[in-house]
């Protein structure tokens, strides 16, 4: 450094792979506005740097000025190493003005992130709170329906049993409603537990589609299990994969147009036994897909609302499965129908 300056001289053609030319946009206008070209000696220079130039072999704006005598090396040197440092303090001053909008907006994330992490837990306890209150008395109403319905030696009135039938087909449902509210509320605390024991997998796919065959067959949908063995023990939560097989007929079943067939394939592959509920239904996209896994997300509205779906039931079951260490995979096209599946370790008999 000399005189205040970083000498470039011979160093600026040892480096000029980095030039601080190519750094330095329109050299030529500030050598003008710091009187040590004129106008007319930049656009002569320009001109023959048009003429010599190849895209092969560059020629620098600066080193024509030079060469043509209109500038020496040392004005030349200078100059660019001016406009160097500014371009330093320049880059300096932006990265400052960076850093702060950087600090500033992760200030302002990490703030919208408590806020959304205290709705969470808001959340959570809100939707436990509530049905937890509205398990009591809808345990009460139950109560009093069955009470009403299984009177030993009465004969239930013709003219309100329908209405007694309604009544007790609206409880179950408002109870499974609750029941998946509760287990929603554990999940998103992180607290879903899994108690894993041996059980015939076959025995209770079987029970399931026995439980939906008079909605299927009202539907004109037959339901039919394909596995080969006549046992198949899997060591797992009995009741949380049930549940999930469950929730996946029942979606099976509710998204399917009249007539059709579901199959509830039991296979087994490198100890595992694969678990896979296909529908041949109007199929889902891979945005539908994606959609189908969100809390409260209804891929068909009116369908679930005539149902009493919540859009819960599939998030719930992507983490039941997942807490058993497996995922939920999907294969579906559109108007060619939909394939769920996970897998479970198989055990001995």
């Amino acid at each position: 450094m000399e005189n205040g300056y970083i000498i470039i001289g011979k160093g600026l053609s040892a480096v000029m792979a980095l030039s601080p030319e190519i750094l330095v946009p329109r050299l030529g206008e500030v050598l003008v506005s710091e009187g040590l070209i004129t106008n007319e000696q930049l656009n002569l220079a320009l001109e023959k740097q048009k003429k010599i130039t190849s895209s092969n072999n560059p020629v620098r704006i600066g080193e024509i000025l030079v060469e043509q005598g209109y500038l020496s090396r040392e004005d030349l040197d200078q100059a660019i190493t001016r406009q160097i440092l500014r371009f330093q303090q320049a880059l300096v001053a932006s990265n400052r003005t960076l850093e702060e909008r950087v600090r500033a907006r992760t200030g302002e994330l990490e703030a919208a992130y408590r806020k959304l992490s205290e709705l969470d837990v808001i959340k959570s306890n809100f939707i436990s709170n509530i049905s937890h209150e509205l398990r009591t008395p809808l345990t009460h109403l139950k109560g009093y329906i069955d009470l009403l319905m299984t009177t030993d030696g009465i004969e239930v009135n013709p003219e309100i049993k329908p209405a007694l039938e309604v009544m007790q087909r609206s409880a179950e449902r408002l109870e499974n409603l609750i029941n998946d509210l509760i287990m929603f509320s554990i999940a998103e605390n992180g607290q879903l537990q899994i108690s894993s024991e041996k059980f015939n997998l076959k025995e209770v796919a079987s029970i399931i589609l026995s439980r939906h065959q008079t909605r299927a067959e009202n539907k004109k949908i037959c339901l039919e299990m394909d596995c080969p063995f006549d046992v198949l023990y899997v060591f797992a939560d009995k009741n949380r994969i049930t549940w999930v097989i469950n929730q996946l007929v029942d979606n099976a079943i509710k998204f399917m147009n009249n007539q059709g067939k579901i199959i509830l394939h039991l296979t087994t592959l490198d100890n595992q036994a694969i678990i896979a509920v296909q529908d041949h239904g109007v199929g889902l996209s891979d945005q539908q897909i994606r959609e189908a896994f969100m809390p409260f997300h209804q891929l068909d509205g009116s369908a679930s609302r005539r149902q009493g779906g919540t859009g819960l039931g599939l998030a719930l079951a992507r983490q039941i499965v997942e807490t058993h260490g497996s995922k939920i995979i999907v294969h579906s096209e559109p108007g060619k129908g939909s394939t769920f599946e996970f897998n479970l370790p198989v055990t001995e008999k």
